[in-house]
């Protein structure tokens, strides 16, 4: 016998499996670590899992957004003016987009699907007006809740589906039921609680 010394190969393979653990314990920290500090933006932890902020858009659907807010403010000018709700054949067509109008109820949806691209995005303004016979809301004016003239307060929100040349075209009442995403500009404050 020589003076060498083997090392059993199960003490090669516990090495191994003990540097693999170690690895696998190092990747998911510096994911968990990424995860909560630079990619995630401030406010996204209270946005609900159909929510997503404007801000993490890409530039061309940042910029779409925009212009839908601006949209959703001129439609309520004519609802106010005229007292009832444009065709959708009135709303500014943004470049590729067909509009489409639904009603159901209180529900006021305007569609605007993509003309050419079946991959591209289609976007959703959702209205809903008070019934006549509830109290008023007193919630104020923000991004979901807009006050017309008359002090009718208006529920809103604008909503993005993927693949939009492929959506059903018919009324969404629940659109966070139906794979759309809703699209902030910041997280909506709780409501708060009413007083009995």
């Amino acid at each position: 016998m020589t003076g060498t010394s083997m090392i059993p190969s199960g003490g090669r393979e516990n090495t191994r499996v003990l540097a693999l653990a170690a690895l696998v314990v190092l990747a998911v920290a510096v994911y968990l670590a990424l995860r909560s500090s630079a990619l995630e933006s401030p406010g996204a932890a209270s946005l609900l899992p159909y929510q997503e902020l404007a801000a993490t858009l890409v530039g061309a659907d940042q910029a779409l957004f925009a212009d839908l807010t601006k949209q959703m403010v001129d439609v309520e000018g004519l609802r106010a003016a005229e007292g009832r709700w444009p065709d959708a054949g009135r709303l500014k067509s943004s470049t590729g987009f067909t509009w489409t109008a639904s009603r159901e109820g209180y529900f006021l949806n305007y569609l605007a699907t993509p003309g050419g691209d079946p991959s591209a995005a289609a976007w959703l303004l959702v209205i809903q007006e008070p019934d006549p016979q509830a109290p008023v809301d007193p919630a104020p004016n923000d991004e979901t809740h807009h006050r017309l003239p008359d002090g009718t307060v208006l529920h809103v929100s604008i909503w993005t589906h993927r693949f939009g040349g492929q959506i059903d075209r018919k009324f969404v009442r629940q659109p966070e039921r139906s794979g759309w995403t809703q699209v902030l500009t910041a997280p909506v404050p709780p409501a708060p609680a009413l007083r009995k």
